[in-house]
């Protein structure tokens, strides 16, 4: 983890200052002469800008250096379909520019909060004025990660107590580890993460296909009926020109009543906007993002019980080539003790036949009483024909495996004990969340809440207006 005491740690720790984006400006790329839509972003005294990808990388970046770390999420990029929705390009629909804005300070300040992120250095650069967004991206920490988070150590308490974590990434990139597949199904799961995980889905799915979903409808229709108010409330004022006296006053203040109704139905719709409907969003985002964090456990998870099967594996192996090389051995000591006694039989020959002192000697080939002999004796010589030194490469696959497992045990041990740390890191995390989850919910319903109440109030007052008005209209005799 990266910290530091740099001015912009400093300014985030004091709980009198606050992260704004206070505008968003088109400007021109100089490379590519395409517009975008820079945010300004003030903390303090301190002023700089980014553009919506620049957010994007830093979330991002955030994700690859805390994996199991629920960072929070962005305002969603918007398909093709939106654009083709709208007569002008999204980004320059102010509605649209003025819920990223939003969204995005929301982004920041739930960032600057977190215990981790909020003192994160390279966040701290993202706010910093002059400084090169790319350079931060291309230095490290971030540069020095691994591809594959897989491939590092990602616990606190591992990160904190490991001298050398250079060392550790080392061997855990080593093309003898295996790195599991999304589809890998464990053998032995944690029951706690799994519950995690179906609660999360479901969550998720409910926020997403019903929540946010009707959410959307209703605000939709709020804007309609607004639009509504506001031709009706024309009407009326025209239609007061056409009578006199109290009755015309009466229709003028039941149009000025509706025109009141429109600007309240509005104003309720910006409300609900960005008061309740961003939050549901954000909150369905969140979902989504909790089930990338528990999948990332679930593939540390996966890769240690690989580990180990390949460990077992390679034990065997060993165990194969050992056994094939005492096999050899005594093989070879068979054949030296027939070759031994054959040739001791033929120099006694010798001795006791004067005759044959001056005949050539000839080696009598060896007998092979055992079946089992001759078979292996057979083998021994194909082999020997197959490959030029047997005996050397089956050593050689010995030293081989002997040093896979090696490494194999190092990694198994480092990713045992970085599951543990991460598990425990992400329980943390999912118990702040879940604390968090609540409180904003909490907030969310009494915004809903006042929304309708200020709504009622408005109108009400409005039309009791009207109704006085009504009422100086003399009833017919």
């Amino acid at each position: 983890m990266t910290t530091c005491n740099c001015d912009i740690g400093r300014l985030l720790l004091c709980n009198d200052v606050d992260i704004l984006i206070t505008g968003a400006q088109k400007q021109t790329d100089t490379l590519t002469g395409k517009s975008y839509m820079a945010y300004t972003i003030r903390l303090g005294n301190v002023e700089t800008r980014h553009r919506y990808s620049e957010f994007e990388s830093l979330r991002k970046a955030l994700v690859r250096l805390y994996p199991t770390v629920i960072v929070p999420p962005i305002p969603e990029k918007h398909s093709l379909a939106d654009y083709a929705a709208l007569q002008t390009r999204v980004k320059d629909d102010m509605p649209m520019v003025e819920k990223r804005k939003r969204m995005l300070q929301s982004f920041l300040v739930r960032v600057a909060k977190h215990p981790t992120l909020g003192r994160d250095h390279v966040f701290h650069q993202f706010l910093e004025d002059g400084v090169v967004w790319s350079d931060v991206l291309h230095s490290p920490p971030l540069s020095m990660l691994a591809k594959n988070p897989l491939q590092t150590i990602v616990s606190k308490e591992q990160q904190q107590q490991q001298a050398d974590l250079q060392a550790d990434r080392v061997i855990l990139s080593s093309n003898l580890i295996p790195i599991p597949s999304p589809t890998y199904v464990l053998k032995s799961p944690d029951e706690r993460f799994e519950e995690s995980e179906r609660f999360t889905f479901r969550i998720a799915n409910y926020m997403s296909n019903n929540l946010d979903k009707s959410q959307r409808k209703v605000i939709r229709r709020l804007g309609e009926l607004a639009n509504d108010y506001a031709e009706l409330g024309a009407v009326y004022n025209g239609f007061s020109l056409n009578e006199s006296d109290q009755v015309a006053n009466a229709i003028e203040k039941i149009g000025q009543a509706v025109d009141a109704s429109y600007m309240e139905t509005a104003q309720m719709v910006t409300s609900l906007e960005g008061e309740f409907a961003e939050p549901i969003q954000e909150h369905s985002q969140f979902a989504q993002i909790i089930k990338q964090v528990l999948r990332f456990r679930h593939m540390k998870h996966a890769q240690v019980e690989m580990i180990e099967t390949c460990l077992e594996n390679k034990k065997a192996t060993l165990e194969n080539l050992q056994n094939m090389e005492q096999e050899a051995r005594r093989l070879e000591e068979a054949i030296s003790r027939e070759r031994t006694i054959g040739a001791n039989a033929v120099d006694i020959d010798q001795l006791n036949d004067p005759s044959s002192h001056d005949m050539p000697t000839r080696r009598p080939p060896p007998t092979w009483s055992d079946p089992v002999r001759l078979l292996q004796a057979l083998g021994y010589s194909l082999q020997n024909m197959i490959d030029v030194d047997p005996t050397a490469t089956r050593r050689n696959q010995i030293g081989k495996t002997k040093d896979a497992m090696d490494v194999l045990q190092q990694a198994l041990e480092i990713t045992r004990k970085d599951l543990a740390g991460a598990s425990l890191d992400l329980q943390a995390e999912l118990d702040r969340f879940q604390h968090e989850k609540i409180k904003d919910l909490r907030n969310m319903l009494i915004a809903y809440a006042k929304v309708h109440i200020q709504y009622c109030k408005q109108n009400l007052g409005s039309w009791q207006e009207a109704r006085a008005e009504i009422d100086k209209i003399p009833s017919s005799s």
